[in-house]
C-alpha cells in the first residue's frame, strides 16, 4: 500500500501568493495533485485533481450567482473580482503593472478570468517531497488579510470545512487503496493579529487546532510568520513557538521566513544580522515595487529547509530548526 500524505495550506497573503512577478517556471507534478474544490460546488461527484502548481488554489466565491449566474458549466471563469469582497478564500496572484513604471495592480483587480501564472509556496513544498518520494495531495485554503479568527468564525470557517471534508472524501476516491492515514495542515499566518500579543495568538491557535484534529488531521506544521509592518510580529512568533512546544502533534517546520529582510528596515533592528545571499531580495519590494509580500525566490527558500524537516517527521525524527536570530526571542 502506497502512502500518500494529504495536506491543507492555509493563512493569509504570504500562504497565499501575492507577490509581483509571475512563477517563472511552471511545476509539474508526477503523482501528486493539488484538490480544486469548485466541480464539487457546481454539483460534481468529485472534485479536480490538477498536475501543475501556478497558479495555486481557486477563487472560492462566497455568492456562486453573483459569481456565475445561471452558468451550470463548472468549466467558466468568472470575471467578478474584489476577493476580500467576494470569495472566502483565493488563489495565489501576482500583481505586476509596468515593470519599466515599477507598478502594480490592486489585487482586487483579479478573477478567474484574468489570472496569471501566480508562484506560492506549497507547489514548491509538494514538488519538494515527490522528488523525495512522497507522493502526495493537497489543498490551498487562503486568503489576503485576514486573521487567525477568519479561520474560527463565521461563513468562511464553515466553507474551510467544507473544503476539507470534501477534499478528504474525494481523495479516498480518487486515490482508493492508497494509505491516506496522514493528514497534515500547514499554517502560515499572523501578520493581521501583529499587535494582539502572544496569549491571544496562542489561544486561537489551541482553538483551531482543537477543531482540525476533529476533522481528522493528524500534525500541524508551523512555518513561522514572516516580519511584517512592526518589531511586535515578535510577540506572534514567540507564540507559534510555545505552541509547537506544548503540543506533541505540532511542529515547526521552518523559522526562515522570519529572517528574510523587510525592505526599508534595517535588519540589525529586530535579529542578529549575518551576512546571508540566501535572504536577499526575497520580496519584490527590493526590485522597487510597493509590495512586500514574500516573492517566488522566498518562497523557494522557505520549502527548501520545510521538505527535510517534514521528511524527518514523517521519519519518527524531530525536525531541525535554524538557530534564533529574531532578538526579541533570544533569552
Amino acid at each position: 500500500m502506497m502512502k500518500r500524505p494529504l495536506f491543507v495550506f492555509a493563512g493569509q497573503s504570504n500562504m497565499m501568493g501575492a507577490c509581483v512577478y509571475e512563477a517563472p517556471e511552471q511545476i509539474y507534478f508526477e503523482n501528486s495533485f493539488e484538490y480544486l474544490h469548485k466541480a464539487r460546488r457546481f454539483g460534481n461527484d468529485i472534485g479536480d485533481f490538477k498536475e501543475f502548481g501556478f497558479p495555486c488554489g481557486e477563487f472560492s466565491y462566497n455568492d456562486m450567482k453573483k459569481a456565475y449566474g445561471e452558468c451550470t458549466d463548472a468549466d467558466f471563469k468568472s470575471t467578478l473580482d474584489t476577493y476580500a469582497e467576494n470569495t472566502y478564500f483565493c488563489p495565489s496572484m501576482s500583481n505586476l503593472e509596468d515593470e519599466e513604471k515599477k507598478t502594480v495592480l490592486s489585487f482586487y483587480h483579479f478573477s478567474e478570468s484574468n489570472l496569471r501564472r501566480s508562484t506560492s509556496v506549497a507547489p514548491y513544498i509538494i514538488k519538494g517531497l515527490e522528488d523525495n518520494g512522497i507522493s502526495s495531495a493537497f489543498a490551498h485554503i487562503a486568503k489576503g488579510g485576514v486573521p487567525i479568527s477568519y479561520y474560527l468564525e463565521g461563513e468562511a470557517e464553515k466553507y474551510f470545512y467544507e473544503k476539507v471534508n470534501d477534499f478528504f472524501a474525494d481523495c479516498e476516491k480518487k486515490f482508493e487503496g492508497d494509505d491516506m492515514s496522514e493528514r497534515c495542515f500547514v499554517w502560515l499566518q499572523g501578520e493581521s493579529d501583529n499587535g494582539k500579543g502572544t496569549e491571544y495568538y496562542l489561544d486561537r491557535l489551541r482553538e483551531l487546532w482543537s477543531r482540525l484534529k476533529k476533522v481528522g488531521f493528524t500534525k500541524f506544521f508551523m512555518i513561522r510568520v514572516p516580519y511584517w509592518s512592526s518589531i511586535g510580529i515578535a510577540e506572534i512568533m514567540r507564540a507559534e513557538e510555545i505552541f509547537c512546544k506544548e503540543n506533541e502533534d505540532a511542529y515547526m517546520l521552518t523559522r526562515v521566513c522570519s529572517f528574510i529582510p523587510w525592505c526599508g528596515l534595517d535588519t540589525a533592528e529586530w535579529q542578529n544580522r549575518e551576512d546571508d545571499e540566501e535572504l536577499s531580495f526575497c520580496r519584490d519590494s527590493f526590485y522597487g515595487f510597493a509590495n512586500q509580500h514574500i516573492n517566488d525566490k522566498g518562497f523557494r527558500l522557505v520549502a527548501k529547509y520545510a521538505v527535510p524537516n517534514i521528511i524527518r517527521i514523517f521519519e519518527g525524527k524531530e525536525p531541525v530548526l535554524e538557530k534564533e536570530r529574531v532578538k526579541a526571542l533570544i533569552n
